[in-house]
């Protein structure tokens, strides 16, 4: 399984008042940047379960998936965001922690941010991993991301959210090149300033070389968000609806897990 992730560190900064994180989803991107003198520190916890990595069904797999971010504003329209991943690992075949690598990520607008209107940003990335975080496996892989991402606010007072994010990239490893598409999509629902309440969806397939398919899966499932000041907080829990090449019911427990649960922490500053 092939897995691309970001970035990094944290040093001394100037500090200046920014707000929490507005997005309410867990898995897909918004359109808002982070400003000129705003910075935003973002961790995720993500719990991974039900690969069958050969020991039966489930095989007793946890993957434990840990990445620090930080979002560092560059002008009124575009940000950089740093990413440092690792994670921890309890499967038949290995146990333990490990650094997975980090990644760079450079984030634009497309024109003007304006309410009840289609608000549209791309991102470039850059990725280096030196485990899978799917078995523990070392291994040196590099990857190039490009990402669109979509968002549009409705409802009588905007509480009403959806994004679209597809993601396009290449992952370069010893055993070969990896073509990868990932498409998500969110409605959430605005309750009040500090809650919200909503769906996402993710699609994501593999080509081998770039033009062989390998494998794909289709995740959904409910999200929850809470804004506090400068604080946020969003969880979200995805199931797999489908996958190919399916290896229990209509499920792809091989390359995918069965569930996942991510935790977004978010502090503006």
């Amino acid at each position: 399984m092939h897995r691309c992730i970001v970035i990094l560190t944290i040093g001394i900064l100037g500090v200046v008042k920014s707000q929490a994180n507005d997005n309410p989803f867990g898995c897909s991107g918004d359109t808002c940047v982070a400003k000129l003198g705003e910075y935003e520190l973002q961790q995720t916890v993500s719990l991974r379960r039900g690969l069958d990595l050969g020991a039966g069904f489930d095989g007793g797999y946890r993957g434990y998936d840990l990445a620090t971010q930080l979002e560092i504003g560059l002008s009124d329209v575009s940000h950089v965001d740093l990413v440092l991943a690792g994670g921890v690992l309890r499967s038949a075949d290995f146990r333990g922690s490990f650094i997975e690598g980090f990644s760079v990520e450079y984030k634009q607008l497309l024109g003007a941010a304006k309410p009840d209107e289609w608000n549209a940003a791309w991102a470039g990335a850059f990725g280096y991993s030196r485990v899978d975080a799917a078995s523990g496996e070392e291994r040196i892989e590099t990857s190039y991301f490009g990402r669109l991402f979509l968002q549009r606010n409705f409802g009588s007072n905007g509480d009403w959210c959806y994004v679209t994010n597809l993601s396009a990239g290449l992952s370069h490893a010893a055993d070969g090149t990896c073509g990868l598409l990932e498409w998500s999509q969110g409605l959430a629902y605005r309750a009040s300033d500090r809650w919200s309440f909503g769906i996402e969806a993710v699609a994501k397939g593999c080509w081998t070389h770039g033009r062989t398919f390998a494998n794909s899966a289709l995740c959904a499932g409910p999200c929850i968000a809470h804004r506090m000041g400068d604080c946020s907080m969003v969880l979200t829990h995805l199931w797999q609806v489908s996958g190919s090449p399916s290896t229990k019911g209509d499920r792809n427990l091989r390359d995918t897990s069965r569930s996942e649960t991510r935790l977004l922490v978010a502090w503006g500053f």
